[in-house]
C-alpha cells in the first residue's frame, strides 16, 4: 500500500499502474510515501507516473520538491570463445526521474535527473576446452585443431546493486490555486552480444515525494537557474 500524507488533510491511496485518488489539497506541505516496490525489474519503461500529490499555494510562491528512491540495476554479460577468437558482450541500463507540475513537463527544474546508470563490457580471447583427442592419421602427433574436440570457454559477469538516492527539484513563481505534482520514471537499456549473451534491467523500490511551499529571496525572480 502506498500512502500519501497531506498536512491537516485526509490520506490518499495510490497503486502503481492504476488511477490515482487524491485527498483534499494541503497548504505549505504535502507528501506521499510508498512502502512497496514502485517499478518491478524492467529493461524498458516509458515515462510512467509512480507517485502523486497536490498542494494549494497563493500567488508567486515557489516549491521545493524532494524525491527519494530506492533504485536497483542488474547487468549481465557472457562471452564464449575458442581457437584464439575474441568475443565481446556489453550491457547497460539507466533510470531517470522527472517532476510534472499540473501535467507540464517543463514545470520543474531540472527537467529530469539520472538516478542510476551503468555500462558494462566484457571481452575475452580464449583457446577453448579440449574434450578429447585422437591421432586420426597415426603420425604420432596430435594436432589440436584437426584431431581434438574443443568446446568454448565461457566467462560470465553479473553485477546487481541496490541503493537509495535523493534529489531536490525546484518550481518557481506558481500562480495561486491547487497544483498537481506527478513523479515519473523512465528505464532504458542497451545490450549487445556475439557468441555469448547480455541483459540489463533497472527497478524502483520504495519512494517518497515531499512538496514544500517556499519563497526564495534576494533575486529578481526568487530562484536563479543556471543554463
Amino acid at each position: 500500500m502506498k500512502i500519501g500524507y497531506h498536512l491537516m488533510t485526509a490520506m490518499c491511496l495510490v497503486t502503481f499502474g492504476t488511477s490515482v485518488a487524491l485527498a483534499e489539497p494541503a497548504s505549505k506541505f504535502s507528501a506521499q510515501a510508498s512502502t512497496l516496490q514502485l517499478v518491478p525489474p524492467s529493461s524498458s519503461l516509458n515515462w510512467t507516473t509512480v507517485l502523486r500529490t497536490t498542494i494549494k499555494t497563493p500567488n508567486k510562491k515557489d516549491l521545493l520538491v524532494g524525491l527519494s528512491f530506492e533504485t536497483g540495476i542488474y547487468t549481465q554479460t557472457e562471452v564464449k570463445s575458442k581457437g584464439g577468437n575474441t568475443d565481446t558482450a556489453s550491457s547497460g541500463a539507466s533510470l531517470q526521474a522527472r517532476i510534472l507540475v499540473d501535467g507540464l513537463v517543463y514545470g520543474a527544474y531540472p527537467r529530469w535527473v539520472v538516478y542510476d546508470s551503468r555500462s558494462q563490457a566484457l571481452s575475452a580471447t580464449l583457446g577453448g576446452v579440449i574434450q578429447s583427442c585422437r591421432d586420426s592419421n597415426s603420425d604420432g602427433v596430435i594436432t589440436v585443431g584437426d584431431e581434438c574436440v574443443v568446446t568454448d570457454e565461457v566467462i560470465n559477469l553479473i553485477l546487481k546493486t541496490m541503493a537509495a538516492h535523493h534529489y531536490n527539484f525546484l518550481v518557481a513563481n506558481l500562480v495561486s490555486g491547487v497544483h498537481l505534482i506527478d513523479v515519473q520514471v523512465k528505464i532504458e537499456s542497451v545490450t549487445q552480444a556475439g557468441a555469448g549473451s547480455a541483459s540489463a534491467t533497472a527497478t524502483v523500490g520504495q519512494g517518497t515525494l515531499t512538496v514544500e511551499e517556499v519563497r526564495a529571496t534576494n533575486l529578481p525572480n526568487g530562484i536563479e537557474f543556471l543554463q
